[in-house]
């Protein structure tokens, strides 16, 4: 809403200026009532002035009036859909910052009182100086008085916000489980990228080195499709475990994957591969029996 209304603010305090400089009107009321005009003109919005009070002697200024076809309503309505409040921030903005120009600088601050992405038959708007406004217009004047440093703020703090939810999915989606003693089990499920590999590959490694676990079950059950790229950030992983002396098994491979695997050349000779999980599981065991019996 601030960045759209500020945007809308000076555009419409400019164009005003412009005009001013370039023209002049018979009449005050011909003066305001040509940023409507203009708006009409251009296909932004079909504006019609239902009120227009300017009484520059008593410092009184008002104006309401009615907006049709409305592109930032019917851009709202179609992208996300009925709001909870009104839509139409660089319009109200416009209208803002000329009227701001029109009165001699006095701040004036629109609002609307209806708005087609609210559900309302039509968009309408009032326009009074900001310091005659209820808290009907905090939103509005809020918006218009938000700063470059307090929106960068709000963005970087959103940003945090998403990364945050961000590492708490790639954490979620790569976990790693100790199912027996000295035997982690690493679930894979979806796409692996090279950002989702590291995450993996950290995962891993923490984990190994935190238990001193000696056997690794990377099960794909859950990766439907493969390429070299895939393969190669398995082998990697394999190659990062084995160096902390953890061996790897790999488990799930469908029959569509490991067709993929063959055609498309990968080269998986370094790592064990068993049909599903319950085969890895016993590998492990059996492993593990075998290095205790000859005092691994």
């Amino acid at each position: 809403r601030a960045l759209l209304s500020q945007f809308g603010f000076r555009s419409g305090e400019e164009d005003h200026r412009m005009l001013k400089a370039a023209y002049d009107w018979d009449t005050e009321i011909d003066e305001l009532a040509s940023g409507p005009v203009i708006h009409t003109w251009e296909g932004i919005v079909k504006a019609t002035p239902t009120k227009i009070e300017v009484d520059r002697e008593n410092d009184h200024f008002f104006m309401s009036g009615i907006w049709e076809n409305s592109y930032e309503a019917e851009s709202h309505l179609a992208e996300s859909g009925v709001s909870d409040e009104p839509v139409c921030y660089t319009l109200t903005g416009y209208a803002s910052g000329w009227c701001t120009s029109f009165f001699g600088g006095r701040r004036m601050v629109a609002i609307e009182t209806k708005c087609r992405g609210k559900g309302d038959d039509v968009c309408a708007f009032e326009i009074k100086a900001a310091d005659e406004w209820g808290p009907e217009a905090d939103a509005w004047k809020d918006a218009l008085a938000s700063s470059s440093y307090s929106l960068t703020r709000e963005l970087e703090s959103k940003l945090l916000t998403i990364e945050q939810q961000a590492a708490a999915i790639r954490e979620l989606s790569t976990p790693v489980m100790e199912v027996w003693e000295d035997i982690l089990l690493l679930p894979v499920v979806g796409i692996v990228d090279t950002r989702r590999s590291a995450d993996i590959m950290n995962s891993l490694l923490e984990r190994i080195v935190e238990t001193q676990s000696k056997c690794v079950i990377i099960d794909v059950t859950g990766v439907a499709t493969v390429d070299t790229r895939t393969a190669d950030y398995l082998l990697k992983i394999v190659r990062a475990a084995a160096l902390l002396g953890s061996r790897c098994v790999l488990t799930g491979l469908s029959p569509a994957v490991a067709q993929t695997l063959v055609e498309i050349g990968a080269d998986l000779g370094e790592i064990h591969t068993l049909r599903n999980l319950k085969d890895g599981l016993r590998d492990c065991l059996r492993f593990l029996r075998e290095r205790r019996s000859v005092g691994g």
